[in-house]
């Protein structure tokens, strides 16, 4: 059955699976079947896999028959042993990962991208995570002169990614998504105990020298109204800044502390007044709408109640309360 439905997907992909009720019922019935048994999922994408792994085709069925190859993949890479994940379903996400902006590969650098995040979430890939997510970091975080997301692809230049292929939403979920995979208590954070921090501050570094302005609107091939799944209400900085505070309640508890100051001293330096009251909503919603734990939610009480975090946030300032003493102690003049 996925072998007809494949055969079919250049007449599929051009009208949108979601709008074929039954192929996409079809489709994930068969997947169901399939991940039940991970020898057969593993020979099934071998069979479909690309013509040419590391390189986009240049005829159209080609990157049709990709994009189904990518589609299966993310369903199916969790049951697949970190062999197939490393010498099949890494090389052939990795030339989708960086396009040169046209709006026709974006469904394939969407599925691309998240065969990447599957792989790297997989708790029997940590190994093959550990030796590649930083540089999956970098490559969705890296800033061009142009004051624009890239990815780099070759030395001599460097191509669009965010925020013309890749909206603020998808942005934020992918950083969040790295920060809890090596996070405690994953198995990366065991072999790489600074890597979150490391993700974190790559992000954190480019909130100053993001643009500011709001993005336009992703508009896909052949049509011309904005993707809904691609709208930006944001600007560059303000999704950067989005992306460190949705990162909070992953944060490992042992780093919470010193990230809540960092973290909201870089809402402060959103530029847009909206939007960084905006912001200020979203770390507070956060805090106390139940996405922390309870260790996690002690940790941000005290630093709100104590430590200055409300100050800070609010107002971009350090509480200075006078220290507790004893009665009658003579101050130092």
């Amino acid at each position: 059955m996925l072998n007809i439905l494949r055969h079919l997907c250049f007449i599929s992909t051009r009208l949108g699976t979601d709008t074929l009720t039954e192929y996409t019922f079809v489709y994930l019935a068969a997947i169901d079947i399939l991940s039940q048994y991970p020898m057969s999922a593993g020979a099934f994408l071998k069979k479909i896999q690309p013509s040419e792994i590391g390189k986009i085709p240049r005829h159209p069925l080609d990157r049709s028959m990709d994009l189904f190859f990518l589609t299966a993949a993310e369903h199916l890479s969790f049951i697949l042993d970190a062999g197939v994940a490393e010498k099949l379903l890494t090389p052939a996400a990795s030339p989708y990962l960086s396009t040169d902006g046209d709006p026709r590969l974006l469904p394939i650098f969407e599925a691309a991208h998240s065969v990447m995040l599957n792989v790297l979430a997989a708790p029997h890939n940590a190994d093959l995570a550990a030796s590649q997510i930083e540089r999956y970091a970098n490559l969705l975080t890296k800033v061009a002169r142009l004051r624009c997301f890239v990815l780099p692809i070759c030395t001599t230049h460097a191509q669009q990614v965010f925020p013309r292929l890749l909206s603020p939403r998808q942005f934020r979920l992918a950083i969040k998504q790295l920060v809890r995979i090596t996070s405690p208590p994953s198995l990366i954070s065991v072999q790489r105990p600074l890597l979150s921090s490391i993700i974190l501050e790559v992000v954190h570094s480019r909130v100053g020298s993001a643009a500011s302005l709001t993005s336009q609107p992703i508009v896909r091939a052949g049509t011309m109204q904005p993707d809904q799944n691609h709208v930006n209400s944001m600007s560059e900085q303000c999704t950067l800044v989005y992306a460190l505070i949705d990162s909070l309640p992953v944060i490992d508890v042992s780093d919470l502390e010193d990230w809540l100051p960092t973290i909201a001293a870089s809402v402060g330096s959103i530029q847009d007044p909206t939007q960084r009251d905006a912001a200020k909503y979203r770390f507070w919603e956060v805090l106390s709408t139940g996405d922390m734990d309870v260790a996690r939610a002690a940790v941000c009480v005290a630093w709100w109640a104590t430590r200055g975090g409300r100050e800070l946030l609010l107002h971009g300032e350090v509480g200075t309360s006078p220290p507790t003493m004893m009665s009658g102690v003579l101050r130092d003049k």
